[in-house]
Order: C-alpha cells, then structure tokens, then sequence
C-alpha cells in the first residue's frame, strides 16, 4: 500500500509540516483541524466552544469528503479542549454530527492554545470500501 496525502482548500492548511490528512488503505488519518478562518490563523469565533466545535467539525467533513469519505465514516475522535468545565458546550455541537452510532471518542483538556481558541479536533475515518 501507499500512503497519500490529502489537501483541500475547504479547510485550514497546516501551520507546519504536516498533512491535513493521510490515506492509507482504507483508514484517512486526519490531523489535528482548529477553527482558524481559511488562508488566515485567525480564530474564528473567539471564546466559543460550541460554535469553534461546529466549525472544526465542517472543516474535516470536508478533508474526509476530499479523501473520498464522509463524517459517516469516522471511527475515532481524539478532542483536545481548553476547559473541561465546558464540555457540556463541545458535547451538544459535537453530538449534531454524530446522532446514530457516534465514533470512539477520547477529550482531552490541553493548557494552551492561541487566545480565543478553544478547541482542536483530529480523528480516524474509513473509506467504506
């Protein structure tokens, strides 16, 4: 197998050297996707969760579309947010993507991230082949 790199203008380019997202075989490992206005690394929504949530979950719907895929195919979540007293915010924008048969899903809290920004996502999906 080989691995391909996939990149789409939907959604934020890396700030470093990384790929937005790999495919390999049937698995697309999607990085970690903030909620920073395209071709900027301006926080959109500064301060809120539910919205930022919302926001980074489009943004990779549209990574996993660009890798032939779909959120429907998400196996793994991995979550990184600034204050787990607001996880009842992330949880409600998040479960609107996820209403049957939700990913795994891992959240953790993280000290630091850009002032206003409150959340980072990253996850691995299947192809459905």
């Amino acid at each position: 197998m080989k691995k391909e790199m996939i990149r789409t203008e939907q959604a934020p380019m890396p700030a470093g050297s990384y790929s937005q997202a790999v495919k390999y075989g049937n698995l697309i490992y999607v990085a970690g996707t903030c909620p920073f206005e395209l071709g900027s690394k301006t926080v959109k929504y500064p301060g809120d969760m539910g919205k930022q949530t919302t926001l980074v979950l489009e943004y990779i719907g549209r990574i996993l579309e660009a890798a032939g895929s779909s959120l429907d195919q998400v196996l793994k979540v991995t979550a990184f947010i600034d204050d787990l007293d607001r996880f009842a915010e992330y949880d409600e924008a998040y479960s609107a993507f996820f209403q049957v048969d939700p990913p795994a899903r891992s959240t953790v809290e993280i000290g630091k991230f850009p002032p206003g920004m409150r959340v980072e996502i990253e996850c691995i999906a299947g192809t459905g082949n």
